[in-house]
């Protein structure tokens, strides 16, 4: 039997002790070991962030859309909001840096655009994600995951979000540069069919979750049948094409219940369901809590 999958946003890692500011629910940076590793990330997940890992000490396993790597020190692990992954095997001394950068944070700063245009590897690493840096750029990747966490705490400064901003482009910058220079970048391996419209779908899931709530429509922007495009989601992943996008709004109805002050009404307008009742009985359903009861917790 498959492992559920699940969706999850920066909001719903307990990788920190403490959260000095808000924005750490849209961008985060932090040095976990083993133990949080593994209670994070032990199942199938796709997190609805850009991430960066680094592994800076001991040995573990990573499977990511359903291939296995074996990782240690000085390894940097790439990965979009379209990869599935889990971590398992992981030694007791493991330790990484993690950057989540979620798409919320990019839409909210006007010139992210220019990261994206700078990240000219995304595509061609989408099949393979694990990069093994020299120890020199795996020390260049790690000041600068630092800085942007520095960066991050610094929450007194007038001008906070222009300095995360360039603190993240800095990084972006330096892991371009690298890349360009180090990698043979794989220019044979192509992913399969079946994985291609998994990723397609799933970007799209990450953009269109609040609004559209139909298989019709994913099945429709693939140009597939809804029967084909269930048929290969549920082959590959155990999962239909609903749990997908119930989970992805069920996760995100949990972050604005937590971490807004919008009504249960205004949360049930902003995910698109038909009235505030409808809204109720989907978040019951999923977590046992009306929306007000959850709230309260």
């Amino acid at each position: 039997m498959k492992s559920k999958i699940q969706i999850k946003n920066i909001t719903d890692l307990s990788l920190r002790e403490t959260v000095e500011s808000d924005i750490r629910q849209k961008i985060n940076c932090i040095t976990v070991d083993c133990k949080r590793v593994v209670s994070q990330f032990s199942s199938p997940t796709y997190l609805n962030a850009l991430s960066a890992i680094l592994v800076l000490s001991g040995r573990g396993s990573i499977c990511i859309n359903y291939k296995s790597y074996q990782i240690k020190e000085d390894m940097l692990l790439l990965l979009s909001s379209s990869h599935l992954f889990y971590f398992y095997d992981c030694s007791e001394d493991f330790k990484c840096i993690c950057l989540f950068v979620s798409k919320v944070y990019m839409d909210d700063m006007d010139t992210t655009d220019m990261i994206y245009k700078r990240i000219r590897y995304g595509v061609r690493l989408y099949n393979e994600p694990v990069v093994a840096l020299s120890q020199a750029n795996a020390l260049v990747i790690f000041d600068r995951m630092k800085r942007v966490d520095k960066s991050i705490s610094y929450t007194e400064h007038y001008y906070y979000k222009e300095v995360i901003l360039n603190s993240l482009f800095a990084f972006y910058l330096d892991l371009s540069d690298i890349l360009e220079r180090q990698m043979t970048l794989p220019g044979n391996d192509s992913i399969t069919r079946y994985e291609s419209v998994i990723k397609s779908f799933i970007e799209l899931l990450v953009i269109h979750y609040r609004e559209e709530h139909k298989v019709e429509f994913y099945a429709s922007e693939l140009n597939l049948s809804s029967h084909y495009l269930t048929l290969i989601v549920k082959q590959v992943t155990g999962q239909s094409v609903s749990d997908f996008i119930y989970e992805m709004l069920y996760s995100e109805a949990r972050t604005l219940l937590s971490h807004s002050k919008l009504s249960v009404q205004e949360i049930a307008a902003k995910l698109n369901f038909s009235d505030q009742s409808s809204f109720g009985k989907f978040f019951k359903r999923k977590s046992g809590l009306s929306p007000k009861e959850f709230r309260k917790e």
